[in-house]
């Protein structure tokens, strides 16, 4: 399973900066590959700071001598998904051309909330000491702001009969229904924390379809 899991990381990583550089390429034929080639990297860079250590620490002495750069790679991650559905929301406002106020100031209070909750010394970030009840509080924000973007994505998918973007909603709603059960139930049984293989694939599959149908 260690095994599995090193080269899982490995080609994920390799996936997501390779579909971004793709994406990056097409930049001039659409604005949208542009934002979408900017949420691959987003994803990669921010989640290489945490795999990359778990990956050095299965092959060498264990993860529990590489527990403050686990730590500092979640944190970063915390601050990169935030950037992440940012550009899910210019992704929305581009692909419908929509600019709704409302919209973004719920958006962005949700992402400053967020933001504000992971800098707090509660995180205990490089000690891996944060208990299980603020865990659960810093995502709140983060949990709201996912259901709140994939429901206006749906709606104005179905008002537009737009299946890619049915496809993208389907997708980073897997993402967050594989997720919130780590954040709740992982400490007490660790096997939970595989779910987060298949929320990586969920983000994967946002890119690819982006990149195949947009």
């Amino acid at each position: 399973m260690i095994y599995f899991e090193v080269v899982f990381d490995i080609l994920y990583l390799f996936s997501v900066f390779y579909l971004g550089y793709l994406l990056l390429n097409k930049r001039t034929e659409n604005i949208q590959f542009l934002i979408f080639g900017l949420m691959a990297l987003t994803l990669g860079f921010g989640d290489m700071f945490h795999l990359i250590p778990r990956v050095i620490g299965h092959l060498t002495t264990g993860l529990e001598d590489y527990t403050s750069y686990l730590g500092l790679g979640k944190a970063i991650t915390s601050y990169t998904m935030t950037v992440f559905y940012l550009l899910v929301l210019f992704a929305y406002e581009k692909r419908f051309d929509v600019k709704n106020v409302f919209v973004r100031s719920i958006i962005v209070s949700l992402l400053i909330v967020r933001t504000i909750l992971a800098v707090l010394p509660q995180n205990e970030w490089l000690t891996n000491g944060a208990t299980l009840e603020f865990q659960i509080i810093r995502n709140i924000p983060f949990v709201i702001m996912g259901i709140y973007l994939v429901s206006i994505i749906i709606i104005e998918s179905l008002k537009k009969n737009d299946k890619t973007f049915i496809k993208i909603a389907v997708g980073i709603s897997l993402s967050f229904l594989f997720y919130i059960p780590v954040v709740i139930f992982a400490q007490s049984i660790p096997v939970i924390g595989a779910l987060m293989m298949p929320k990586t694939l969920a983000y994967v599959y946002v890119i690819y379809i982006a990149y195949k149908e947009i």
